[in-house]
């Protein structure tokens, strides 16, 4: 009987996603030229900026882990990273490499440190609620200074979200631990020696990772104007208009905000574009990168996957981390702003 119910909700889901493609491949065929170039626009932001910021850290970070270079960061951190957050000494490397990088790093070097044996599935779940973040080139540069024109603005929001990512690894440093048996204790493993294709093995997996990046920001943006078309976006605006007025925010920022639950960079270029109150600007830019967006989220799941964590655990994680971050970014914008 259970597995009959399992069945036809994999069936319904099979049905509703055939439908969800069918309806996006009539739009995609009934107006080429407005989609082409939206897949365009987002592969143009992919070039300009995600590549040469994501492709130096994912080849270099894949080399690192093939050579067993974590191991001294690791060992340094174990005790630090034991009681604080309830995982071994390995998630500082990812937490120190995620916070330079940004998205999708963190989840990419713990989907590789799970298949090495270096961190247990329970340990990777809790990893990710403090390593899922963007990154200060994109947060100072390419948001506070390029779309706002505040440098101020940009620190705010990286301290808020750097924050908000510690607190939210607090949060959930009791999810499925057990003291027992959960931590992997890194002094297990040997260094090996250095295989003799390191380099390609590196570099492939440094392609590989940052065209699967691009592809989901192209068809993200690609969606996105499927779903302004079908009214979703007007239908989600109005949502997030009547959550912004208990706030007493303008309704103005409402799209941006609705654009930004599926594509930060997107979002934050339409608060940009409208606002008014820096202030407010600042904290629901905060919340834009740091909830992520969708497209995100499925770019670290393409990697997490792997590790069993579920997608419904990964946006709940992302929930709270956005919370959490938007508090901190309301004192400290009253503070400095």
């Amino acid at each position: 009987m259970i597995k009959m119910k399992v069945g036809i909700k994999g069936f319904r889901t099979m049905i509703f996603c055939s439908l969800f493609l069918f309806i996006v491949i009539i739009f995609l065929v009934i107006n080429p030229n407005k989609y082409i170039n939206s897949a365009f626009n987002g592969i143009l932001i992919w070039a300009k900026a995600v590549l040469p910021a994501l492709f130096p850290f994912f080849f270099i970070t894949k080399l690192l882990t093939e050579l067993g270079g974590i191991k001294i960061l690791a060992n340094s951190m174990q005790k630090f990273m034991q009681k604080t957050f309830h995982v071994n000494g390995m998630g500082s490397y990812v937490f120190l490499t995620s916070i330079m990088s940004g998205y999708p790093v963190g989840a990419k070097l713990t989907s590789e440190l799970y298949e090495k044996q270096l961190i247990s599935s329970q340990e990777a779940t809790r990893l990710i609620t403090f390593t899922s973040t963007s990154g200060p080139l994109f947060i100072i540069g390419t948001v506070g200074v390029g779309m706002f024109g505040n440098t101020a603005m940009g620190f705010i929001i990286l301290i808020s979200h750097m924050l908000g990512a510690f607190v939210n690894g607090l949060l959930f440093r009791n999810y499925k631990y057990d003291k027992t048996s959960n931590i992997i204790n890194n002094t297990r493993f040997q260094y090996s020696g250095i295989s003799e294709n390191i380099l390609e093995k590196s570099m492939l997996s440094a392609i590989n990772s940052v065209l699967v990046v691009g592809g989901y920001i192209a068809i993200f943006f690609i969606l996105i104007d499927i779903f302004n078309d079908i009214g979703l976006i007007a239908i989600l605006d109005i949502v997030i208009n009547q959550i912004l007025t208990i706030f007493g925010i303008s309704s103005n920022y409402s799209i941006g905000v609705a654009t930004g639950i599926f594509e930060m960079t997107r979002g934050c270029y339409e608060i940009s574009t409208i606002f008014t109150d820096y202030r407010i600007a600042t904290i629901l830019a905060t919340f834009i990168i740091t909830f992520g967006g969708l497209s995100t989220h499925l770019q670290a799941m393409t990697f997490l996957q792997k590790c069993n964590i579920k997608m419904s655990f990964f946006f709940k994680q992302k929930i709270t981390h956005a919370i959490i971050a938007c508090v901190i970014a309301t004192i400290l914008s009253f503070i400095f702003m």
